[in-house]
């Protein structure tokens, strides 16, 4: 099966940005930007990864290196998996992953991936709640095309049997959307 990392980097990081002034993906974290920690891990699962961002974020481009990126004049997070999905029609699955999750770790891709091969949805779940990234194979991308707005694809999920695959990685559940989750990530290092 071949399957692609969409990663969703197109937002606007406002709530972020009230708090600091700058870009949740551009924050340094350990010495890096925020986005390239969580491209390292997508990478490292040895899957195709594909990002979304919007085509003015000239300082986001210029971290990505060997992977491909699709532009989304929007930033929705609804048309950004739109737009990640519309570039992967030649795959046969998805993992849709954000941007915002630097910890999420390659083995938890490979989770996801490989639970695929037999389920159609596949979703991570650790201590109890649905993690990222969400993984659909290719009947589920019509429906992916058509997403709009910042829901992401919970009216896709909604109503479906997911396989949720019990993993320990907290890289699943932890994002950073405000400037006090970067200073709390950055307590337990």
């Amino acid at each position: 099966m071949k399957t692609a990392i969409v990663l969703t980097a197109a937002g606007m990081s406002r709530r972020f940005r009230q708090g600091n002034g700058h870009h949740k993906l551009l924050a340094v974290l350990k010495g890096k930007p925020v986005l390239q920690h969580t491209l390292e891990q997508a990478k490292a699962s040895g899957m195709d990864v594909i990002v979304v961002t919007r085509p003015e974020d000239k300082a986001i481009h210029a971290l990505l290196h060997n992977v491909r990126p699709v532009f989304c004049v929007s930033g929705g997070l609804g048309e950004s998996i739109a737009a990640g999905v519309g570039a992967c029609l030649d795959y046969d699955a998805v993992i849709i992953a954000l941007g915002d999750m630097p910890f999420l770790t390659a083995e938890s891709y490979q989770a996801v991936n490989q639970a695929l091969h037999f389920y159609p949805l596949a979703r991570p779940q650790v201590e109890g709640q649905p993690g990222h990234p969400v993984g659909f194979q290719r009947s589920f991308f019509p429906a992916l095309q058509q997403l709009t707005g910042d829901v992401g694809a919970q009216s896709v999920l909604k109503h479906q049997q997911i396989r949720y695959v019990p993993l320990s990685d907290r890289g699943c559940l932890d994002d950073i959307d405000y400037p006090d989750d970067l200073r709390h990530v950055r307590s337990h290092l």
